[in-house]
């Protein structure tokens, strides 16, 4: 909290203390521990006032009107004329304002007084003294202080009721004793009219995980959430490294392969660099605590130019790797050096240059020249590593065979329109959330503006006191210094994207002009096997979060999720119809060629027809029925043999028909068509569902409130969208080239494993936090959602199989009731329907966990 220094000097005559002598007062705090990161102290203040005071009719006007915020001011703030920001303090509705009867009882006249009540609350987010409503807390290490501290305009008031809730946990002692209590936890306070307002103090001591949590932007907790982000990304770059180091093992490789091993090589490196000046740059930030709450904060704003230094290096290490044209080379230049002038100017001769960060964000004004510098800096920084991202992405994309766009070279000019586009929507939505938070924690301040003479009531001291407009653009200007560093929790949170890419690319030029391999056919094998195998980490699997609002064991989620998908595939290969032994004791997927695929189709067909024939003679006793089984029966059996290969005769094993085979290959002659095939049918299948995360996670309930005021929180809804989109793509491309590996004769069992693998960590953290008292948020919900999508894309992969005979048939059921027949389409649906009546009971009881505090962004709070 901030206060400008005539707070204290401001006469209480000025808000009419005198008739607030009457009022009533009843005040309320309470701490939720449970199921939270954040522990969140909610406050009621309740205000029982005449209608004489002087100021009440203000309360009766609107709520952007002087007269009502003079009047609510003064009731909940006390009597100041400078301005005030909380940006720690939160308020889930407006303040209600009631005509009510006179609350002595000695008169029934209704509309002679005034009830007010004010809710307001907090997170326990940071290790600092916190103020919310009439109540200070104070969250030092293992103990959390919670005193009464109201407005001097109430102080004569008639104090009638004061509550603390100190939560599940109690609390240790209470100043003074308190008059009463309620459920075990609830201290209560009945003041007498002569002691005025009351001296409270309460002291907490709150679950280990709430008081780490509380600390979390405090060194070293801060150091260590960073760190987490740093080895998730070298546990990456270690596995790849040694994938690349086995590859050249397996013979000799084309054109095609030599380039995106070498793209892969040389994006590991250009990851891990990114990653180490930027998140090391964040690393060192938090252990000297520049995220702290601290009445330092403006001396905290030199670090802020670093920010743009680190860009400038990431931006250029990223434009290095894409290879741009020359154009574009002398665009980044131009881009590289707008972020580096200012930031050394900023940082080796601040004063000289103009741009003091410690002077930048406080008033006055430090005139048009530091604004535009910072600007363009700011800028600047934030587009050289879009730019470079962008084409760094399309580079993997064209040269891995991913993507064939119409001009195979980059393009400047409609590059850096769409890039320029997407820094405008960011940077108004930036500053949408900054007005939009600059408003709300200033919501009481006296619009007064310009500044003005003040007297200090002790000294006599004339101190100029900046007003409300001055410290508006000062806060406007501090969100601008820190957009840059602000915007690398964005961008590099992202580049999953191109390191799975970088993957892919090798993958796909490892099967490509080699359809009708073994390899191609049956999926990749030993190093190829890592590299998609390190898919399931890297793209298709969620963040299932952190504990104790610590992202320092974040790396050890990378390790689950690949343990968890490669013992499930070690558990269920022999279960496998593709890799069951022929009558040869060659493997199905091994022995079948894309010229058998044909011939094997039609043998299904043919397969089905007869089973239907046959179905028709089962309730028909006669001796020509009979007869005609033993036909079909017969037919069927030598549908079960043909070649293979010249000279050689095959048969499949007695429990397998020749549906199961087809159905087993998939609907594309290799691991690479089945992959990609299945990513595409997921995106419809998946949208919904990555719309209710989205809803649930960012736009439901408080957590709306959050992503408003983030500074990032509205760019990142669209964001999330679609990188859930993404993730359910590589989850289906996964079950796609897993296909003839996964267990189960149908696509939705086929899905089983995959899904296993996703939750199985998932439920793990599910546990941690249950042990932690943390909120499960869509955990469940998610778990839930990615079983049924992929069990409706197995089905969609059954259909695309036979995907020939879809103009004889009526409608996709009526194909999808052949291929599966009575028995297996009956299981399938429960199947199905079972999914779709867990998933509608998860969204029914999803608890709205309360929002999360929004990220520090450089301002007080």
């Amino acid at each position: 909290m901030w206060v400008a220094p005539s707070a204290a000097a401001a006469s209480d005559s000025t808000c009419d203390t005198d008739t607030l002598v009457s009022a009533r007062v009843e005040a309320e705090a309470r701490i939720d521990h449970d199921a939270r990161t954040y522990a969140k102290v909610s406050t009621t203040v309740k205000l029982t006032l005449p209608m004489s005071w002087d100021l009440a009719g203000g309360l009766l006007l609107g709520k952007e009107s002087d007269g009502y915020r003079k009047a609510m001011r003064c009731l909940v703030r006390g009597d100041f004329d400078g301005v005030e920001t909380r940006w720690e303090e939160w308020r889930s509705a407006e303040p209600e304002v009631i005509p009510t009867h006179d609350p002595s009882g000695q008169g029934s006249s209704r509309g002679k007084w005034l009830q007010v009540r004010v809710v307001a609350h907090t997170w326990l987010d940071q290790q600092a003294d916190l103020s919310v409503g009439p109540w200070t807390i104070e969250t030092g290490k293992a103990r959390w202080l919670i005193r009464l501290r109201p407005p001097s305009t109430l102080e004569g008031a008639l104090w009638r009721k004061v509550t603390v809730d100190a939560g599940r946990q109690g609390a240790v002692s209470a100043v003074p004793k308190p008059s009463a209590g309620e459920g075990g936890s609830v201290l209560v306070w009945r003041p007498a009219a002569a002691e005025g307002v009351p001296t409270i103090t309460v002291r907490v001591e709150p679950a280990w995980p709430r008081d780490l949590a509380a600390r979390d932007d405090s060194p070293p907790h801060a150091a260590l959430d960073e760190a987490g982000g740093v080895l998730w990304n070298v546990t990456l770059v270690v596995f790849v490294w040694y994938a690349l180091i086995a590859l050249p093992r397996h013979g000799v490789p084309d054109a095609l392969e030599q380039r995106t091993v070498a793209n892969l090589r040389h994006w590991v490196r250009v990851l891990l660099g990114v990653t180490l000046v930027v998140r090391g740059h964040d690393v060192y930030l938090g252990s000297v605590g520049t995220f702290e709450a601290t009445d330092e904060w403006p001396e905290r704003a030199v670090h802020a130019p670093w920010a743009w230094l680190v860009s400038a290096m990431s931006g250029a290490l990223l434009l290095l790797f894409a290879r741009p044209p020359r154009a574009v080379v002398l665009v980044g230049s131009g881009l590289g050096a707008g972020a580096a002038v200012p930031a050394l100017g900023a940082i080796v001769l601040p004063r000289t240059l103009g741009i003091d960060p410690t002077r930048f964000i406080v008033p006055p004004d430090p005139g048009a020249g530091a604004v535009a510098a910072v600007g363009v800096a700011t800028v600047c920084s934030f587009l050289l590593p879009l730019l470079g991202g962008a084409l760094s992405v399309r580079r993997l994309l064209v040269e891995g065979g991913l993507w064939r766009p119409r001009h195979p070279r980059p393009r400047p000019a409609p590059g850096m329109c769409g890039v320029l586009a997407v820094v405008t929507v960011i940077g108004a939505c930036y500053a949408a959330a900054s007005e939009r938070d600059w408003t709300r924690a200033s919501w009481l301040s006296p619009r007064l503006d310009p500044g003005h003479w003040a007297e200090e009531a002790d000294t006599g001291a004339r101190a100029w006191e900046w007003g409300y407009g001055s410290w508006h653009s000062a806060s406007l200007r501090g969100d601008l210094l820190w957009f840059t560093h602000t915007g690398h929790w964005w961008w590099v949170a992202m580049l999953w994207i191109p390191s799975g890419l970088a993957i892919l690319a090798v993958l796909r030029s490892r099967v490509a002009g080699s359809a009708d391999t073994p390899l191609a056919r049956r999926g990749p094998q030993g190093v190829d096997r890592l590299l998609l195998l390190l898919l399931f980490p890297v793209m298709a699997t969620m963040e299932p979060g952190v504990y104790a609002a610590s992202s320092a064991l974040a790396w050890c989620w990378f390790l689950l999720y690949f343990l968890a998908l490669t013992a499930l595939l070690r558990l269920t290969r022999s279960r496998a119809v593709a890799v069951r032994p022929l009558g040869s004791g060659e493997s199905l997927a091994t022995s079948l060629c894309a010229s058998h695929r044909a011939g094997l189709l039609h043998r299904a067909r043919r397969y089905r027809e007869l089973h239907a024939q046959l179905r028709s003679l089962e309730q028909d006793p006669s001796e020509e029925a009979i007869g005609a089984r033993r036909a079909l029966e017969s037919s069927l059996r030598r549908l079960h043999r043909w070649h293979t290969a010249p000279g050689r005769r095959d048969r499949l094993p007695r429990d397998v028909s020749v549906v199961d085979a087809a159905l087993a290959l998939g609907p594309c002659p290799t691991w690479w068509g089945n992959g990609s095939r299945a990513a595409r049918l997921t995106q419809p299948i998946a949208l919904p569902f990555s719309m209710t995360l989205v809803w649930t996670n960012q736009l439901r309930g408080e957590s709306l409130t959050s992503t408003l005021h983030d500074r990032f929180g509205l760019v990142e809804v669209l964001t999330q969208l679609v990188l859930w989109q993404i993730g359910y793509a590589a989850a289906g491309f996964l079950l796609g080239a897993l296909w003839q590996d996964l267990p189960g004769r149908r696509g939705p069992s086929k899905a089983i494993p995959l899904a296993v693998a996703y939750a199985a960590p998932i439920g793990l953290f599910a546990l941690g936090n249950w042990a932690l008292d943390e909120e499960q948020t869509s955990l469940a919900f998610a778990a839930a959602a990615i079983l049924l999508i992929l069990t409706l894309t197995g089905v969609m992969m059954d259909l695309e199989t036979f995907g020939g005979e879809r103009p004889y048939w009526r409608s996709r059921l009526s194909l999808l009731r052949s291929i599966y027949q009575i028995r297996y389409i009956s299981i399938q649906m429960a199947w199905i329907l079972a999914q779709a009546a867990a998933i509608a009971t998860i969204l029914q009881y999803l608890a709205d966990n309360g929002g999360m505090p929004p990220p520090f962004t450089g301002i007080a709070r």
